[in-house]
């Protein structure tokens, strides 16, 4: 195939290994809208923590069980927008932690070791 001068690839001609700068920003800016909770426990083997709460999906009556995403490291997010929410984690959903609720706003990040009885 012979190539002339500022002629574009087509797609199939292309490095598919590398990407495109507006698919990079569009990664940061996705990452940057989301809002984390992220929990340092060490629950045991066949346990999981759960999140209670008021405001952006979050319930007092159900919890939502948190992504395992390392060992000791358990992560809630969402992409919603919202003004404020309010929660506890729970072990299994059935022993909430102990002290005051949390509070977070939107696209904001918390990082925190709770404490159980």
């Amino acid at each position: 195939m012979t190539l002339t001068k500022n002629a574009p690839l087509k797609p199939s001609e292309t490095n598919s290994t590398t990407s495109s700068p507006v698919q990079t920003n569009d990664k940061k800016k996705a990452k940057a809208e989301l809002t984390r909770v992220v929990i340092h426990y060490d629950v045991g083997f066949n346990n999981s923590i759960f999140i209670r709460g008021s405001g952006v999906d979050l319930s007092w009556d159900k919890g939502i069980m948190l992504m395992n995403t390392r060992p000791n490291e358990w992560v809630w997010e969402t992409d919603k927008s919202f003004n404020l929410c309010e929660f506890k984690v729970l072990i299994n959903d059935s022993q909430y932690e102990q002290g005051d609720n949390h509070k977070l706003t939107s696209k904001n990040d918390l990082e925190y070791t709770p404490r159980f009885s």
